[in-house]
């Protein structure tokens, strides 16, 4: 009976180690599962934490971003209409100078068309000497590619040296014919536009040209002038004293 207690009392010392054991190798797994468990809490509450950070500085720089553009947006718009009222102002300026442009297109093809028609009344030398200016003018001004400013200063151009001509004496060599049907080269000096005289250089033929009324220039011999022709134009040159000299005039 004794050796029977002694076993029993033995099987429950072994089964209460085995059983102490296993409930501290439990408890062990229990206390690691634990202590992974709240590992992982804190490193999902830290990831947590740094993911909500990097949220917040995203919406913050979003919501920066969205009131920079707004900002942008609004400047644009008040911009354009700016623009707007610009292209509004250009555009009245613009019909504002179009029709002020009209009357000067009228008046310009008036302009060429008189000073066309006094160039072939003008002297040879002064038509040369302004050919520059009236070859751009054109004939017939539906056809030109010149601008309105060039062709007022093509105009005023002529005109400023058709009156710069009036007040002064211009002179050149010409080929006249006489009554005998001889040709004869001569130097002719015009007064001012309407009045000329020639004379050679043998000093034996002189003559008057003036301008007509159609505008055409006439010439008559003055032989018996010859003497105060070459005296102005020996003043003229320098070869003699200034002095006064009377000779033939046509005044109309």
């Amino acid at each position: 009976m004794k050796r029977m207690l002694q076993i029993m009392l033995l099987t429950l010392t072994a089964t209460s180690a085995v059983f102490a054991q296993e409930t501290m190798d439990n408890a062990r797994q229990t206390l690691e599962k634990l202590l992974e468990t709240q590992r992982l809490i804190s490193k999902e509450e830290n990831d947590w934490r740094v993911g909500r950070e990097l949220m917040q500085e995203r919406i913050a720089l979003i919501r920066q971003e969205s009131e920079s553009l707004n900002e942008r947006i609004d400047q644009t718009k008040r911009d354009m209409a700016e623009t707007e009222t610009k292209v509004a102002e250009l555009r009245a300026h613009n019909d504002t100078l179009k029709n002020g442009v009209k009357p000067l297109v009228s008046d310009i093809k008036v302009l060429e068309f008189r000073v066309l028609g006094m160039l072939p009344r003008t002297p040879e030398p002064v038509r040369q000497r302004v050919a520059p200016l009236s070859q751009r003018i054109p004939a017939n001004p539906a056809e030109t590619k010149l601008g309105l400013s060039e062709r007022y200063q093509n105009v005023v151009g002529v005109m400023n040296e058709l009156n710069k001509t009036a007040r002064e004496i211009s002179v050149a060599s010409e080929i006249r014919t006489l009554l005998d049907g001889r040709q004869v080269e001569v130097t002719v000096f015009y007064i001012g536009l309407s009045q000329a005289y020639y004379v050679n250089e043998k000093g034996r033929l002189a003559g008057v040209g003036k301008l007509g009324i159609l505008g055409e220039w006439s010439w008559e011999e003055h032989n018996d002038s010859v003497d105060a022709i070459a005296a102005i134009l020996g003043i003229y040159r320098g070869e003699r004293p200034p002095a006064y000299v009377p000779v033939p005039v046509t005044i109309r």
